[in-house]
């Protein structure tokens, strides 16, 4: 059927849908064998082909173009280069990068740059800003396919800022006190500071997240192109531009928007305003779908509108960087590194939560994450993980291992544990299920009241707790037969999440 195809197109008769039926039959089940049939027909001449570069319908060029990048012949790489440096229309344009994607083309690279600097240059239309963009990125990927992507080196050390930092909402005290003696204040998610030296703040772990924020740039408009120029005029590239070095490449972003605009139209709003922001950028910006240096996150605003957050990766955040392996339900370590502060600030007259050089037991420890923050927030001498699944396991020894962090990890069921030595502290994140499987539930209440019973043959006489829980009612109900509640705090209402802070025996 190619065959007669391609002969059809020879005869020069309705190249536009004779193309599109040969790129069909090139994309089917049987692509090579008709490929195959394609160059045994034409004995290297394609000049049927090429001439269809030059058509007067538009689609047919476009069409020519995409056949020629299925059949992926290198003598035809010159003739879709030059054939797309003469074409006028931006869509055919399109469909001639489309089509280098199948060639080697890094001998054209020079030429491939100037074109995308030309692209930048060019005035944008209404009409044209789809297909530009489209040519845009088109260009940007032949070039990233051929050099290794460069990171611009984060340079804004000395440089006043205001960043957000989002933490638990409960608990922003404990992110404000750690702050010490900074500009900062309270907001609904975290906290705002103003610093010059944000790279510093990356030794603290109770916050989540740090995002610059733009002076000038209030609420933004709902509609993409004006939220776009309103950042633009606040003077998003020039804040962006004095925080990085130089190094020949445009920065490279992606747009993230959170409210409750639909899925389905969420794609449409990033796309324009992405275009908007590279052209005004005058190829300062690249908009990308991966190795994105900064990223504009869009927040739905209770007046409507959004604002605008930017999360700068060029400032490499490590603190968490360890947790490679999760598992199912397995805690952010943020949640955890919160938990040891919490305790760390929670003085019983005068004296620390935590044990020096205390030997610490996770058992039910999951990933990991509860140790690791653990250790990272107070001296221990030693520390022991438990889980019953021994995928927990495996990703426990490696999470630990890439924070540096020395536990033992045993295997096993904690009710079939045995230790001569009683430990200092248990700190774990309590098991639970689903609420509405009474079976589940069931088995999570008798799982709480062996543990309540167990823990303290495990524990020296002053030992103590950090129990990290989703069900508090039986934290309270088995807990209190043998430990003190030395306090409680709610983590998350919505999530039903409440850490509390035990202490070995009763009355006193």
């Amino acid at each position: 059927m190619v065959t007669e195809l391609y002969q059809e197109l020879e005869r020069g008769g309705q190249p536009r849908s004779t193309l599109a039926k040969i790129r069909e039959a090139l994309k089917g089940e049987n692509g090579a064998v008709e490929r195959d049939e394609i160059l045994s027909l034409c004995g290297g001449d394609f000049s049927a082909l090429a001439k269809c570069f030059a058509a007067e319908d538009a689609k047919a060029r476009k069409n020519a173009a995409l056949v020629a990048g299925e059949l992926a012949v290198p003598k035809l790489l010159p003739l879709i280069w030059e054939a797309y440096s003469a074409e006028e229309t931006r869509f055919v344009k399109s469909a001639y990068l489309e089509a280098m994607k199948h060639y080697d083309y890094t001998g054209l690279l020079p030429e491939i740059k100037q074109a995308l600097s030309r692209v930048n240059a060019t005035e944008v239309t209404e009409e044209s800003r789809k297909h530009l963009q489209e040519e845009r990125m088109l260009l940007r990927e032949l070039i990233s396919a051929k050099e290794s992507v460069k990171w611009h080196r984060y340079k804004g050390e000395g440089i006043v800022s205001d960043l957000v930092l989002t933490t638990n909402r409960n608990h922003r005290h404990v992110l404000l006190k750690e702050l010490g003696t900074a500009k900062k204040k309270e907001f609904g998610a975290g906290v705002i500071v103003r610093v010059r030296e944000p790279e510093k703040l990356l030794l603290l772990r109770t916050f989540e997240e740090m995002f610059f924020v733009l002076p000038g740039a209030q609420v933004l408009s709902s509609e993409p192109r004006e939220a776009a120029e309103q950042l633009l005029q606040a003077g998003i590239v020039k804040y962006l531009q004095e925080r990085h070095e130089k190094n020949g490449f445009p920065l490279r972003f992606r747009i993230e928007v959170r409210g409750k605009m639909p899925l389905e139209k969420r794609g449409v709003f990033v796309k324009r305003m992405a275009a908007v922001l590279e052209e005004g950028s005058s190829g300062a910006f690249a908009n990308v779908t991966e190795n994105y240096e900064f990223e504009l996150r869009l927040i739905e605003a209770k007046e409507g509108g959004y604002r605008a957050l930017i999360k700068l990766f060029t400032l490499r955040d490590h603190r968490f960087s360890y947790r490679q392996k999760a598992i199912s339900a397995g805690m952010r370590p943020f949640n955890a590194a919160l938990c040891m502060a919490l305790a760390d600030f929670c003085d019983e007259q005068g004296a620390p939560f935590f044990t020096k050089d205390a030997r610490v037991l996770d058992p039910f420890c999951g990933a990991g994450t509860m140790l690791v923050e653990r250790a990272k927030r107070a001296p221990v001498r030693e520390m022991v993980g438990v889980d019953i699944l021994g995928d927990a396991v495996d990703a426990a020894r490696i999470n630990t291992r890439l924070a540096d962090v020395s536990v033992n990890f045993i295997h096993r069921d904690f009710f079939t544990f045995i230790r001569e030595e009683p430990f200092a502290e248990i700190v774990t994140d309590m098991p639970f299920c689903v609420a509405g499987d009474e079976e589940k539930e069931q088995e999570i209440e008798e799982l709480y009241r062996r543990f309540f019973e167990r823990a303290p043959e495990l524990l020296s006489a002053d030992g103590r707790m950090l129990i990290l829980t989703h069900d508090r009612a039986l934290v309270r109900r088995y807990a209190l037969q043998s430990f003190t509640c030395i306090r409680e705090f709610e983590l998350s209402m919505k999530e039903g999440s409440y850490l509390f802070l035990l202490r070995k025996g009763t009355g006193r």
